[in-house]
């Protein structure tokens, strides 16, 4: 009987039905407003900066998602900067992709993001007061989706939300990828988006904007253009190297031998605080 009393726990624990991720840890001295856990269908997710057309105002790149919402809104201590709150959250999401992030009245206005999106209107602060970051990461078959508002308002209690989503749907459209690849690539160097490594792998599937637009590039482009592929894992230059060189041999056996694909080895400053991969470009000048 003993031994049935024992199991008892476990066997409880089994039962209930499996819970969302709990996303980043609470901000030091934060405190919980509410907190909500639901299934959710078309969550309007913004991906760049604001657009605004004929009196309204949208993200010049949105998504609709559905999946497990994990919600928590905390009042932040008196006394913080934007700069200290945002910090603590890149660091607690410094392990996954960050998709978009801006600050500052680079977010544009804190009525949309408050009302708009997230249609809690307690988070309307001066424009210069806000943050928004959204990250992602692979958990199993689902994608794991992170987002974070800040809101510092004066005189009255800031706040920040945390919304962690758990879903199975692709967060970046192909579409969206290929244009964003092409746009990089009207210059004459930088950082291409849209390349996905999972467990130390070129995901093909994921990376499909990326690739897809780089085998549309004319062949005179193509004999201009190299590729340097840059890994940040890893404590010493030998094993960023290595894991260069991996990923560089898998993007050429993707794109064959029209490209020039080297590995870089982390010898230059990552695309932002997060990454754990970049793939560099630079286009040679013409003879």
């Amino acid at each position: 009987m003993t031994r049935i009393f024992r199991l008892l726990p476990f066997l409880f624990a089994l039962s209930l039905p499996a819970q969302a991720d709990p996303g980043p840890e609470t901000f030091p001295g934060a405190t919980i407003v509410e907190s909500s856990q639901r299934d959710v269908s078309r969550y309007r997710l913004v991906l760049s900066e604001l657009k605004h057309q004929q009196g309204d105002t949208f993200g010049e790149t949105e998504r609709r998602i559905n999946g497990t919402l994990q919600r928590t809104l905390y009042d932040l201590p008196n006394g913080i900067s934007l700069t200290e709150v945002v910090n603590y959250y890149r660091q607690q999401l410094s392990g996954q992709h960050v998709l978009y992030q801006c600050a500052g009245i680079d977010c544009g206005s804190s009525h949309f993001w408050a009302n708009d999106v997230f249609g809690i209107a307690r988070l309307v602060s001066r424009d210069k007061d806000q943050a928004y970051m959204v990250t992602t990461r692979s958990n199993g078959d689902r994608n794991e989706l992170n987002l974070v508002y800040v809101s510092l308002r004066g005189g009255r209690q800031s706040k920040v939300l945390v919304d962690t989503l758990n879903t199975k749907d692709p967060l970046l459209a192909g579409a969206n990828v290929r244009s964003e690849v092409r746009h990089a690539l009207a210059a004459s160097s930088g950082w291409l988006p849209g390349m996905v490594i999972n467990n130390g792998t070129l995901d093909t599937q994921a990376s499909a904007g990326l690739i897809e637009e780089l085998q549309a590039v004319s062949a005179s482009a193509r004999q201009r253009l190299s590729l340097v592929v840059h890994c940040y894992e890893g404590a010493r230059m030998a094993d960023t190297l290595a894991c260069s060189e991996t990923l560089a041999k898998q993007l050429r056996s993707v794109l064959g031998d029209r490209y020039q694909v080297m590995a870089g080895g982390a010898l230059i400053p990552p695309p932002d605080a997060a990454s754990r991969t970049g793939l560099w470009f630079v286009f040679w000048p013409g003879r």
